[in-house]
């Protein structure tokens, strides 16, 4: 069920991090690619589960920086860098300690967040969607 709840929360933060043109700002780097090219990157390693499915441990990415500089310890020093600034010191010393207890959200309370996420989802695409298309009705 974690697994599925943190793709689902991955494709809302991608979402809601799109402007009108569908396209996300990667974090830390500040590429822009269009959010369907972008990954959710965790700043804290997706094994630990309490912090997978936590929104603001998860940010868009280029695939690159996800699957490969996330390997290397200036990258996540960097990503660190842009979480203080971005949520500050106490919170990400917070996000950290979070991420070395056990996930103990009950199944049921779990379903519900996937659910909500998935209606959440539906909702940003279709709005993002709606955008497009009238941006596309004033040419």
């Amino acid at each position: 069920m974690v697994d599925e709840i943190a793709k689902k929360m991955q494709r809302m933060v991608r979402l809601k991090a799109a402007d009108e043109d569908g396209m996300v700002t990667c974090v830390p780097s500040g590429a822009r690619v269009h959010w369907k090219e972008a990954q959710g990157g965790h700043f804290i390693s997706r094994k630990h589960q309490r912090t997978k499915i936590l929104e603001e441990n998860i940010h868009p990415q280029t695939a690159h920086e996800n699957l490969w500089l996330m390997k290397d310890s200036l990258h996540i020093l960097n990503y660190r860098r842009w979480m203080v600034d971005f949520y500050g010191p106490d919170y990400v010393q917070w996000l950290e300690a979070e991420a070395r207890k056990p996930l103990d959200t009950p199944r049921a309370d779990l379903i519900v967040m996937y659910w909500e996420i998935v209606n959440r989802n539906k909702e940003l695409e279709k709005n993002l969607e709606g955008i497009q298309a009238t941006d596309e009705q004033d040419y």
